[in-house]
C-alpha cells in the first residue's frame, strides 16, 4: 500500500451522487451506472472494480450497508450514505477543479450532479470554473512573459496550454447555455 494517502477518486464520487438519492444494492447501482446519461460515455466500470469501490468507501466512513437476508437467493448489502459521505459529496459537487486535466471526467462528473440538483447549482459551479480558468490564462500569460526569449519550446508548450484552456472556456459557454441562463 502506498504511504501517501489516496483521495477518493471521481467514479467513488459518482457513487456517492447515485447514492446520496437513494440507498442502492451493489447490482442495481451498477446497473444505474450502466445506464446514466453522460457516465458511461466517459467511464467503464466493471462490476468487480464497483464492489471494491464501494469496500474503499466504506473503510472510509462515506458508505454503510445492512444486510438483507434472502429467501430465495443470498444475503445482500444495501448501500447508503454516512452524514461523512454526504459532506464530502456536496463539498465535491459544489467546487471548481483544480486543474485542466481534470475536466475531462471531473468536472462533467460534478457538472452532472450539480445540475441533477438544481440549475444554480450548475450555474454556480460553472462561475467557479470559469473563474478558475481564467486565473490559469493569467499564470501562463506570466510564465511566458517571464521565459527568456530563445525558449521556443518552452513557449509552445504554455501556448498549447492556454489555448486548451481558452476551449475549455468556450466549452464552459456552452454549458451555462445548454443548462439555462
Amino acid at each position: 500500500m502506498s504511504p501517501r494517502a489516496s483521495a477518493p477518486l471521481t467514479l467513488e464520487f459518482v457513487l456517492l451522487g447515485i447514492l446520496n438519492q437513494q440507498p442502492m444494492h451493489g447490482y442495481d447501482l451498477y446497473r444505474q451506472i450502466s445506464e446514466m446519461e453522460a457516465i458511461p460515455r466517459i467511464w467503464n466500470l466493471k462490476q468487480s472494480m464497483l464492489y471494491a469501490l464501494l469496500d474503499k468507501l466504506e473503510e472510509r466512513d462515506y458508505l454503510n450497508c445492512t444486510v438483507i437476508p434472502g429467501e430465495t437467493r443470498p444475503s445482500r448489502k444495501q448501500y447508503y450514505l454516512t452524514d461523512a459521505g454526504r459532506e464530502a459529496f456536496e463539498a465535491w459537487r459544489s467546487s471548481p477543479v483544480r486543474h485542466g486535466r481534470d475536466m475531462r471526467q471531473d468536472f462533467i462528473a460534478r457538472l452532472y450532479f450539480a445540475g441533477r440538483e438544481n440549475e444554480e447549482g450548475a450555474r454556480s459551479l460553472i462561475d467557479q470554473q470559469q473563474k478558475c480558468c481564467e486565473d490559469w490564462l493569467t499564470d501562463f500569460q506570466k510564465q511566458t512573459e517571464a521565459l527568456p526569449a530563445d525558449a521556443r519550446y518552452d513557449r509552445l508548450i504554455i501556448a498549447f496550454r492556454y489555448h486548451q484552456v481558452k476551449g475549455m472556456l468556450d466549452w464552459l459557454e456552452i454549458c451555462r447555455q445548454t443548462l439555462g441562463n
